[in-house]
């Protein structure tokens, strides 16, 4: 059975990772991105929350990654626009890029709470 405050308290840490690589990044560099790299990003950096919280369903896991899309976007239709497009998108290259490196940003944070993240900054 899916814990849905479980899976909000952890939606929210992808999230505000998310966020603050926005606010640390100057916008020339957010807006000159690939969108499919930074939706990519995203779903990468919400699904290493749920391997690092160790949910075994892949259900739990894509739950996970909605609800960290509805919180992003804060609208719930703007969300769920944002889990279609990442599940239509996982075999184009730049969203499988910007997924893995989503991914290995948040697992290396979390590793380390002390090194700020940067992957946005880098893309």
């Amino acid at each position: 059975m899916v814990d849905f405050k479980k899976l909000e308290e952890l939606a929210r840490i992808g999230r505000d990772f998310i966020s603050l690589q926005f606010r640390l990044t100057p916008g020339d560099v957010t807006q000159s991105i690939d969108r499919l790299w930074v939706l990519g990003y995203c779903f990468g950096v919400l699904d290493a929350v749920g391997q690092r919280a160790q949910l075994q369903e892949s259900i739990e896991r894509l739950a996970l990654i909605a609800v960290g899309f509805f919180l992003l976007m804060s609208d719930d239709a703007k969300g769920a626009s944002m889990m279609r497009q990442a599940l239509n998108a996982q075999d184009d290259p730049r969203f499988v890029d910007g997924s893995l490196r989503g991914g290995n940003d948040m697992l290396a944070w979390l590793a380390d709470t002390t090194k700020v993240p940067n992957g946005l900054a880098a893309a």
